[in-house]
């Protein structure tokens, strides 16, 4: 009888230890279920080696869930997210790699029917620290669509065109290139940057570069920004796009 009571109690403490240790990633899941058990990164094993792995990785990664195809339930998994033509891999519930996206060589969500809004992540290795964007001149590289898996960057001519944003501690954001820019912002509990910002001057603006920032800027009011030190991506339009800034001073 001894026996039996050791062997549950060791069971019980090795369970609570891989508990303890799975708790200790850096992205605590509230979601809903998703293929087919409630917590993706604590119960399906393939899912938390993958994460595990990635903590002791020195690239950034990120685990995303996702529907695609008819609605079957997956997840993206972005292995370096700081890496300008990295590809994501997209995997089933099982942890089998069903294809390549993005990147220069991987194929567009659509390819796989992946519905942009369902793309949500849920563990990331590195930490979102989008209030520490303030103080700094960040001015804008490219706009680019993850759907089609395309680029393009505010040129006139062969020349690029400088525009900027400067996010102020206390709360006004503004910004230049043809017009002064400004508005205000500020950073929610999670790390989203919710923005409203107009054009302050009336200049007219022949490259439209400006105004096609402006309005992605002014499409939801609520932005998911990743900030890497010297870059900084801003996703817009449900998290179909987003523009990449670097650092200037």
């Amino acid at each position: 009888m001894k026996k039996v009571w050791f062997v549950i109690l060791m069971a019980v403490l090795m369970s609570s230890t891989c508990k303890k240790d799975r708790s200790a990633l850096h992205f605590d899941y509230d979601g809903p279920c998703h293929c087919g058990v409630e917590n993706p990164l604590e119960e399906l094993d393939w899912l938390y080696t993958m994460a595990e792995d990635f903590e002791s990785s020195s690239q950034w990664a990120t685990i995303s869930t996702c529907l695609y195809g008819s609605a079957q339930q997956g997840f993206i998994v972005d292995p370096c997210v700081q890496c300008a033509d990295g590809m994501q891999s997209l995997f089933d519930c099982q942890g089998n790699l069903l294809g390549n996206l993005g990147g220069i060589t991987g194929i567009p969500l659509s390819e796989y029917d992946i519905d942009p809004s369902s793309v949500c992540e849920i563990y990331r290795n590195y930490p979102d620290t989008a209030a520490t964007l303030t103080g700094k001149r960040w001015q804008l590289q490219r706009f680019f669509d993850r759907e089609t898996n395309s680029e393009e960057m505010p040129v006139q001519g062969s020349e690029p065109i400088a525009f900027w944003l400067c996010f102020h501690d206390n709360g006004v954001v503004e910004g230049g290139g043809v017009n002064h820019l400004g508005g205000n912002f500020f950073v929610d509990e999670e790390y989203h940057i919710h923005i409203s910002i107009a054009a302050t001057t009336e200049m007219y603006d022949a490259t439209g570069w400006e105004n096609r920032m402006l309005d992605a800027l002014n499409d939801a009011m609520v932005y998911h920004v990743e900030y890497y030190g010297k870059s900084m991506r801003i996703y817009y339009d449900m998290n179909r796009k987003w523009m990449d800034f670097v650092r200037v001073d």
